[in-house]
């Protein structure tokens, strides 16, 4: 039998073409249209290239034997500020702070060969590629009919529907889903992340908990992504996949430190030690941060401490202690990873929309076995996308974090069979849909 997670037949799926071209057409609307796509020698308040500035400016550092600089405010700034090196001039009282930790950008490194205008470019594209790859990725997942898949049961006594094929119009409009056209308009790295999630869930619904550990460790990049599953897996017994992330970070750690100076991770500390405080930068979007602690960022100074802890701390230990309670976990199923991906956005010390690329994941793998569910997570998003700004105004209060909420408390705490009727092959109505699922997790 062939290995189903064989990366030769991802791409054998008829409805990646018109994703294709979705892609290829919001590329050049892109590249046409907005402002951080626009080549000008005074590039006013944001540069070209948007947020992209601070890979590109940390890969040249570390090209240019000058890493141990890379968490100095005062020579990050200076920089990313000099037109000889970028090509342009723009607002000199803002810059891009070096916020990952030196594994990132030392993968990043590479960058540097190229001239920063052509390097914006291959970031664009490959965020698109990213894109693609965790769409063929997802639908092979889907897919999957063995004992790990959602409704993949079978057995004599019973036999559930093996799932369908995604549509062919449901990824071309994912392309507008709000935090991935913010991503892509700001050089943003959603789609490598969903990228990684996505490899991740394939492998674990192909029975390979090994192998999706050492790509999880990957995630650890991006600390505020990675934090939780790791612990959610120890608290389960996942033996199998905890070494495996724990071998795929010591070695992309490891690999980073064999060629960085030592004080990096020093200055790094430094950094992370004040993750929290990171709405206290200038130029920080309020409307877009979709954490719990950035419900007190925008509070009165008249706000006492305890009554702004307590206006983040109690909804945190709520979702803290759902997950902790959780009777089992698994993550090759969707409503499961759908939770912990909720649960890692709101714990996390800091996480801004572009970031909900991820949850586009659990998002399709509930599109066949919970459909309602998704479609109302799905909605939810896109209406809170469109009215943060306006709450931001009316009350001072992000909205995001207050949706992402809801949306873990509504998983958390409504069985399957009560949020949908699902039928089987057969016609039968949830009961019997539940019935098959029982036995399933029996067996």
């Amino acid at each position: 039998m062939s290995d189903p997670t064989n990366p030769r037949k991802l791409w054998r799926q008829p409805s990646l073409a018109p994703l294709l071209v979705g892609c290829l057409l919001l590329t050049a609307l892109l590249l046409a249209f907005s402002p951080n796509y626009r080549w000008d020698a005074h590039k006013g308040d944001s540069p070209y290239g948007s947020d992209f500035l601070q890979e590109w400016t940390a890969a040249s550092m570390i090209g240019a034997g000058r890493a141990s600089e890379l968490y100095s405010s005062t020579a990050f700034a200076a920089w990313q500020h000099d037109p000889q090196r970028i090509g342009f001039e723009w607002n000199g009282d803002s810059y891009y702070p070096a916020v990952y930790p030196p594994p990132y950008y030392w993968l990043c490194t590479p960058l540097h060969w190229l001239d920063y205008r052509w390097a914006v470019y291959l970031w664009l594209g490959l965020s698109l590629v990213a894109l693609l790859a965790a769409v063929a990725v997802i639908q092979r997942a889907v897919r999957l009919e063995n004992g790990n898949s959602d409704e993949a049961y079978q057995s004599q006594a019973v036999r559930v529907a093996k799932p369908s094929p995604i549509p062919a119009c449901f990824w071309p409009a994912m392309l507008l889903f709000p935090p991935l056209l913010l991503g892509l308009t700001m050089g943003q790295k959603g789609p490598i992340w969903l990228l990684v999630w996505s490899v991740t869930w394939l492998l674990m619904r192909g029975g390979r908990p090994l192998a999706a550990g050492l790509v999880f460790g990957l995630l650890s990049v991006k600390p505020t992504l990675f934090f939780l599953l790791p612990l959610v897996m120890l608290r389960h017994g996942q033996w199998r996949f905890v070494t495996g992330a724990s071998l795929g970070w010591a070695a992309l750690w490891g690999a980073a430190a064999s060629a960085l100076p030592s004080d990096v991770w020093t200055d790094f500390l430094a950094v992370a030690r004040s993750a929290g405080d990171y709405h206290q930068h200038a130029g920080y979007q309020l409307m877009w941060s979709s954490n719990l602690q950035s419900l007190v960022a925008g509070l009165p100074q008249w706000v006492p401490w305890w009554a702004s802890g307590l206006l983040w701390m109690v909804p945190a230990s709520y979702v803290l202690g759902r997950i902790a309670v959780q009777s089992q976990f698994r993550l090759h199923n969707s409503r499961d990873l759908c939770q912990v991906l909720l649960a890692t956005c709101l714990l996390s010390p800091h996480l801004y929309a572009y970031d909900l690329v991820v949850l586009l994941l659990p998002i399709c793998g509930m599109w066949h076995t919970h459909r309602r569910e998704a479609v109302v997570i799905l909605a939810s998003l896109w209406l809170g996308m469109l009215a943060s700004q306006p709450c931001l105004s009316a009350i001072g209060l992000p909205l995001m974090p207050v949706v992402l909420l809801a949306q873990f408390y509504w998983l958390s705490t409504v069985r399957p069979g009560q949020s949908s009727v699902r039928k089987g092959v057969s016609g039968r109505p949830a009961a019997s849909y539940m019935l098959q699922t029982g036995l399933s997790a029996q067996a």
